[in-house]
């Protein structure tokens, strides 16, 4: 009974409440409200109500999002909300490696034609991203390692100065080629999250001492070159953070606090105004029905019939001259006249036509 006030009061512009016990009961209610809206024939106007009474929750809201975005995406196509919608997404296509192997995301999403197909471009579209991030990763030379001097061509004399500078390249590449070729990069669940978080963050968070030392180990050095080395490969890992901040692969593109409540996977999808599914609906234009061919009937016949006889008499020709010749018989020097038949009347009710005689 309140469901149906609610639906009812939002015809006087009365606001409309959702449960803030919890976000679950909330998308319960939201689902009644437009089960009833869908009834009464009133879902354009309890729709805009809604949104604005779950956008109220803040952060919670944002959090069941996050733990559920499925189960928000498909009422949000109900309600048209392009705000919980591109939410839903970039948790969607962050998570997408783990939530599509659930049977609870997969019957959500057939439900509403198109909507797997979307969360998969913008999927391969988050893969190319990464991709390229890689790329310009594993291609980068710091400062002027490719040509240190400006005559060229470069002497061996030249390279030999930066020998510690290639060193530490090749020691930062082995790393972190490492990590790719076990599915630690874009091939990874968290689609190469954790990763990604390392190097956009340089400093002590990956490469530390320990890995240090097992490179000295493998390749003793003194400890002066050592700390040489070491020197370089900050160097190297704040130049590969400026290259992450440009691809921009960790921003946050969502509506939750990423800072209090941290998610372990990407953010960054920039979801696109104009894939939003209601405005792609195609509106097929009405069948105009064929005009019916003109076919003649009886009237039409009897029209053209009449028409054909008196135009006929009018020419002084008799349509029934055929049968009269074999009723009308003469000899040699008589004649025959049948003056019943001269004497019957057109079946129109005028007097019949003449009678021909042929005399000799």
């Amino acid at each position: 009974m309140a469901a149906y006030e609610a639906v009812l009061y939002a015809f006087y512009n009365n606001e409309v409440s959702i449960d803030d016990g919890e976000m679950s009961a909330a998308l319960a209610d939201c689902y009644l409200l437009l089960l009833i809206a869908n009834y009464l024939g009133c879902t354009r106007l309890i729709s805009k109500p809604i949104e604005v009474a779950l956008l109220k929750h803040g952060q919670d809201l944002f959090r069941a999002i996050r733990d559920k975005p499925h189960a928000w995406l498909q009422l949000a196509c109900h309600i048209k909300s392009e705000l919980v919608f591109r939410e839903c997404m970039v948790h969607l296509v962050g998570n997408w490696k783990v939530l599509q192997l659930e049977r609870a995301v997969k019957d959500r999403l057939r439900e509403t034609p198109g909507l797997r197909a979307l969360v998969e471009k913008y999927y391969r579209a988050l893969q190319a991203q990464c991709r390229k991030l890689e790329l310009a990763v594993t291609m980068h030379y710091p400062g002027k390692l490719a040509i240190p001097v400006e005559d060229l061509p470069v002497k061996r004399e030249a390279y030999a100065k930066d020998i510690l500078v290639w060193m530490a390249l090749s020691f930062y590449r082995h790393y972190l080629n490492q990590r790719l070729n076990t599915e630690q990069g874009r091939l990874a669940k968290d689609s190469g999250y954790a990763l990604y978080k390392q190097l956009g963050t340089a400093g002590e968070a990956y490469m530390d001492k320990s890995v240090i030392n097992q490179f000295h180990t493998k390749f003793p050095m003194t400890k002066k070159a050592l700390n040489v080395l070491e020197n370089h490969l900050l160097e190297l890992k704040n130049c590969v953070k400026e290259i992450v901040d440009r691809h921009a692969i960790l921003k946050a593109n969502c509506l939750l606090d990423v800072h209090r409540f941290p998610v372990p996977y990407l953010t960054c999808t920039l979801f696109q105004r104009e894939d939003f599914p209601w405005l792609n609906v195609v509106v097929e234009e009405p069948v105009k029905p064929k005009k019916r061919e003109f076919q003649r009937g009886g009237n039409d016949i009897a029209r053209q019939n009449l028409h054909t006889t008196r135009a006929f008499q009018e020419h002084g020709v008799d349509v029934g001259e055929d049968e009269d010749e074999d009723e009308v018989s003469g000899g040699e020097g008589g004649f025959e006249n049948n003056e019943d038949e001269s004497d019957e009347k057109d079946p129109r009710g005028g007097p019949g036509p003449a009678k021909r005689v042929r005399c000799e």
